[in-house]
């Protein structure tokens, strides 16, 4: 590969963009427009169109020990309950946001594709509902490598799916994932687990790395967009902020894949690569976003993954309330 560092000329720079610590206003979300698609939902902020779309969702039957490894099973059980997410499986939605401006077309991931079965890869069908073509993207922001974040970049048939777009991952990710053994020692996976993440990420980063462009978190991508380490779930991890026209979101990624997270951080979760780092960089982000009133999206929360962090006792999760789809006004 023969970009291994930041692109710039105004695509990229060093500086960091500023974001706003809340929304302007308090305005109840509202919308002109019925639709029948419910695969995508839009927010309108001015020149800059925003967008979420479900590539599908994953179900764990047996959530334990992926979710609370260290925790009693009763205490789990009973959690789940009291946060009304049932008593067995977890099902977690795999959220896809889209940023559309007067002359680019960006994605930040890929969904899984079709890979792994019907449940997933429906991220092209809902882009093609909302007049996005495959060929009309231009870029694609990647957030780390793992399987959900990236599949849908190669087809079952191992072509790539966005032929015209510039792809954008953190110069630490990309290390990791294909340095000759990527360290798990701080991850609770088994041996089964990390050999098969492994061979998957590194086949999709070799297809596509001749298209890869490479930066580092506090980089700014299109004058819009803000870059932020939060490492732990991998070493690259980032979250990006999304600021136009006095409006911001934060793309917070991975950090938590169920509210249960949310109120019980320090419980973690097996996909951590880094366990104890990805507790810590949960709690970090949980207090930044109840503090600072910020509005999120998670790539795993129940669909369409928006809203705000708030607190009592605990952390907990406070779904964007809108009324009906596709269109927010914020």
């Amino acid at each position: 590969m023969n970009r291994r560092t930041a692109i710039k000329l105004g695509i990229l720079s060093s500086g960091i963009v500023a974001m706003p610590t809340s929304l302007m206003g308090n305005t109840i979300p509202t919308t002109n427009n019925k639709q029948s698609n419910c695969g995508y939902i839009k927010m309108d902020w001015g020149k800059t169109e925003l967008y979420i779309f479900t590539d599908g969702h994953m179900v764990l039957e047996n959530p334990q020990p992926t979710f609370a490894p260290q925790i009693d099973a009763t205490t789990f059980r009973s959690e789940l309950e009291k946060l009304h997410l049932g008593n067995k499986a977890i099902d977690m939605a795999i959220n896809i946001m889209a940023i559309k401006t007067k002359d680019k077309a960006i994605l930040i991931d890929s969904g899984l594709g079709n890979h792994f079965g019907a449940s997933q890869g429906w991220l092209l069908e809902n882009l093609q509902s909302a007049g996005i073509s495959a060929n009309s993207v231009t870029d694609i922001l990647i957030t780390h490598a793992h399987r959900d974040h990236i599949g849908g970049l190669v087809s079952k048939n191992n072509t790539i799916v966005y032929p015209n777009a510039r792809y954008y991952m953190a110069k630490a990710e990309y290390d990791f994932w294909m340095s000759d053994n990527p360290d798990f020692s701080k991850s609770k996976l088994t041996d089964e687990q990390k050999k098969g993440t492994i061979a998957f990420t590194k086949k999709i980063l070799n297809i596509t790395k001749d298209k890869l462009n490479l930066f580092n978190p506090g980089d700014a991508l299109f004058s819009i967009v803000n870059t932020e380490l939060a490492e732990g779930h991998t070493p690259g991890h980032t979250i990006y902020s999304i600021s136009s026209e006095g409006k911001s979101i934060k793309n917070i990624v991975d950090v938590f894949h169920s509210p249960l997270l949310i109120t019980n951080p320090e419980w973690g979760i097996e996909f951590d690569i880094d366990f104890e780092q990805g507790i810590q960089t949960r709690t970090k982000v949980l207090e930044d976003c109840y503090t600072n009133k910020r509005l999120i999206m998670s790539s795993h929360l129940p669909w369409p993954g928006l809203g705000y962090i708030d607190k009592r006792e605990k952390y907990f999760w406070a779904p964007l309330y809108y009324s009906t789809p596709n269109e927010i006004k914020i």
